[in-house]
């Protein structure tokens, strides 16, 4: 986050306890009381227009063995949190990649941010997981609840009671998943370029259907006169535009009920 003028010196490894990726294993171990070596890094009004504020990183044990999730947050001092935003990021990525964003959102009053490394991702622990169910849908609710489990196991350890929640790219995924197990902790949900995996994994191997005569350029050039009359209503002979051939469908069979 150099880019910040008044944030020059943003987190480091150093300052919160969080040991830096080595091809070496690391030295730290996740059963240490790490609050003691966390070092929040702090802006005042006078050298942050928007602060102060509190920019901090922290690993938060889970339960069981090698379980933790690397935590990265920042909160306006001297302000009540009526607010918390949870990011997640997409797969193979880490909360790194919203390092443009923690800046501006965190300028908004009442609210606090936290982005977290997924479990086996970023600076999170990588426990092992086996996948012991052998119907499909049984290896992918799996496989879901290991981490939206984390996650909520996670929110319990922060105490909080509800939050809004953002997911990008698998994260996304990951966000519908939970939502649709905990909704009752969720205040809002984002989706950012969300994506999932299709019910049958071959299916991206088939053979895909023939385009129709509908292109990107019948979307914005087609003339007006070509898709409605003199009333203004579409015509019932249809047009090139999908778009408005589903809407006018649509509404002939709400019509017709």
């Amino acid at each position: 986050m150099s880019f910040i003028p008044y944030l020059q010196k943003p987190t480091t490894h150093t300052q919160t306890g969080s040991a830096p990726v080595s091809p070496n294993l690391s030295s730290m171990s996740i059963n240490d009381d790490l609050s003691r070596e966390t070092v929040p890094v702090r802006t005042s009004s006078m050298n942050d227009p928007h602060g102060p504020r509190s920019w901090n990183s922290n690993l938060i044990k889970l339960s069981g063995k090698d379980r933790a999730l690397n935590e990265f947050s920042v909160q306006r001092d001297g302000e009540e949190v009526e607010e918390n935003l949870v990011m997640l990021h997409g797969y193979g990525a880490g909360l790194g990649f919203f390092y443009k964003n923690f800046e501006g959102l965190s300028r908004v009053r009442g609210w606090k941010i936290y982005a977290l490394d997924m479990l086996g991702m970023g600076r999170s622990s990588r426990p092992p997981f086996r996948v012991h169910a052998k119907d499909q849908p049984g290896k992918i609710a799996e496989a879901e609840n290991w981490f939206i489990d984390a996650l909520e196991e996670w929110r319990v350890l922060k105490k909080i009671d509800k939050f809004t929640l953002l997911g990008h790219s698998m994260g996304g995924y990951v966000a519908v998943a939970y939502a649709l197990k905990y909704p009752g902790h969720l205040n809002k949900l984002i989706l950012a370029s969300p994506v999932g995996i299709p019910e049958d994994p071959y299916a991206m191997q088939a053979d895909m259907p023939e385009p129709e005569e509908s292109t990107m350029a019948n979307e914005f050039t087609q003339d007006q006169d070509d898709i409605v009359n003199q009333n203004g209503q579409l015509k019932s002979s249809g047009d090139n535009n999908n778009f408005l051939n589903a809407r006018s469908t649509s509404e002939a069979g709400m019509k017709s009920q």
